[in-house]
C-alpha cells in the first residue's frame, strides 16, 4: 500500500542540491565573470599538459586534443554570436575549462540591439554546440561562476587562469 507519509519523510534522506547561482542577481548585467566548466566524470578529453622540467618559471605546454580544439574554436566564436560578450582569457585543461568572460563590455553592434544575454544562456548554448560537434555529451550539467568584484580580483583571476597549466604539472597531474 502506498503511504504518502513515507515519501514525505524521504525529503530528509536525499541531500538538498545547492543552488549554483546567486539568487536575485541579474546575470545579464555588465560584469566580468570567471566561469569553470568540467567534463563529464572529469574525463581528460580536452588537452594534455606537459611540464618542462622542474623550473617553475617555464610555462607548461598545453596540447589540445580533438575535443579541446572544438571547445576552443567555439569559445572564440562566442563574441560572433553575442556581440556584447568578450572572452578576455581562458585555459583549456585536460578535464575542465576556465573562462574570463566580459558581458556588456563591448560596444553594442547597433543602436537598439538585443538585450544582453544571461551567462546561463551563453554557457548553455556553448556547451550544447560543443557537445553536438563532438557527437556526445562532454560537459557536466552545472558550471561554476564567480562574479569579478574589483581590479585585484580581476588580476588574481587572470593570473590563476594563466598559471593553471603549470599548477597542473606541479600538482603531479601531468
Amino acid at each position: 500500500m502506498f503511504h504518502v507519509e513515507h515519501w514525505l519523510s524521504m525529503d530528509n534522506v536525499f541531500p538538498k542540491r545547492k543552488w549554483m547561482r546567486l539568487r536575485n542577481y541579474d546575470y545579464a548585467s555588465q560584469k566580468v565573470y570567471f566561469i569553470t566548466l568540467c567534463t563529464q566524470n572529469r574525463e581528460r578529453i580536452l588537452s594534455e599538459i606537459v611540464g618542462r622540467g622542474l623550473d617553475p618559471s617555464v610555462r607548461a605546454e598545453v596540447t589540445l586534443m580533438p575535443y579541446g580544439s572544438i571547445a576552443e574554436h567555439d569559445l572564440l566564436e562566442i563574441p560572433n554570436h553575442f556581440p556584447n560578450v568578450e572572452i578576455l582569457n581562458y585555459a583549456i585543461m585536460p578535464d575542465h575549462l576556465h573562462i574570463l568572460l566580459a558581458l556588456g563590455c563591448r560596444e553594442a553592434a547597433a543602436e537598439g540591439s538585443r538585450p544582453l544575454p544571461t551567462v546561463s544562456t551563453i554557457i548553455g548554448q556553448y556547451k550544447a554546440g560543443v557537445s553536438r560537434k563532438c557527437k556526445r555529451a562532454i560537459w557536466q550539467k552545472y558550471y561554476h561562476d564567480h562574479i569579478i568584484r574589483n581590479q585585484l580580483d580581476f588580476e588574481e583571476t587572470w593570473k590563476y587562469i594563466d598559471n593553471n597549466p603549470l599548477q597542473w604539472v606541479l600538482d603531479g597531474k601531468a
